[in-house]
């Protein structure tokens, strides 16, 4: 049987959620990726990385590309976690080139990348974020309202408010992958 593992890095929640409901879909093992180190991870033989998604980049990422050419014979999975609607092909394209940025060609094909939607509770935003949320939200709000995409309208209407998109269904499809390797 072979041995899974999930890894994740969670600032607000979201991504946490998935893995959990990741890990005990597929009954395997659920790390934080502050609490593991690579040569944790030499018993595996699938990984699944997963992390929020926060300005173009993706939270806790790094334990994979510093450590590709050590888990590059290993079945990889990288799981995004953010707010944009993966549905929205325009959000994936932004997404994949983001990840293009800190993922080189070799880990491009050798990864599997799949991207879940999150949520954002405003009052627990750290200062920054808050910061950044209050640009985005102005920008939009200045805009005309006919150029307004359906996920700007959402933002708008949300904002400093606490909103879930996480949704336990749409990991199937990442679970049929690892149960097809």
């Amino acid at each position: 049987m072979k041995k899974i593992a999930v890894v994740y890095q969670s600032k607000y929640g979201a991504t946490k959620k998935y893995a959990e409901w990741i890990a005990k879909e597929l009954s395997c093992d659920l790390f934080e990726g502050k609490d593991i180190k690579a040569s944790n991870l030499e018993p595996y033989d699938t990984i699944i990385f997963g992390g929020g998604l926060y300005a173009g980049g993706v939270n806790g990422i790094k334990l994979l590309t510093k450590n590709f050419s050590r888990l590059s014979q290993k079945n990889l999975v990288l799981f995004t976690c953010g707010l944009a609607d993966p549905s929205d092909s325009v959000n994936t394209e932004n997404i994949k080139k983001g990840l293009n940025k800190v993922l080189n060609e070799e880990m491009q094909e050798k990864i599997k990348v799949f991207h879940l939607r999150g949520g954002m509770n405003y009052s627990k935003l750290s200062p920054m974020h808050r910061t950044m949320m209050n640009l985005v939200y102005k920008m939009a709000a200045k805009r005309d309202q006919d150029s307004l995409t359906e996920e700007d309208e959402e933002m708008l209407a949300s904002y400093g408010k606490s909103v879930d998109f996480t949704n336990k269904e749409t990991i199937l499809p990442l679970i049929k992958y690892i149960g097809d390797l």
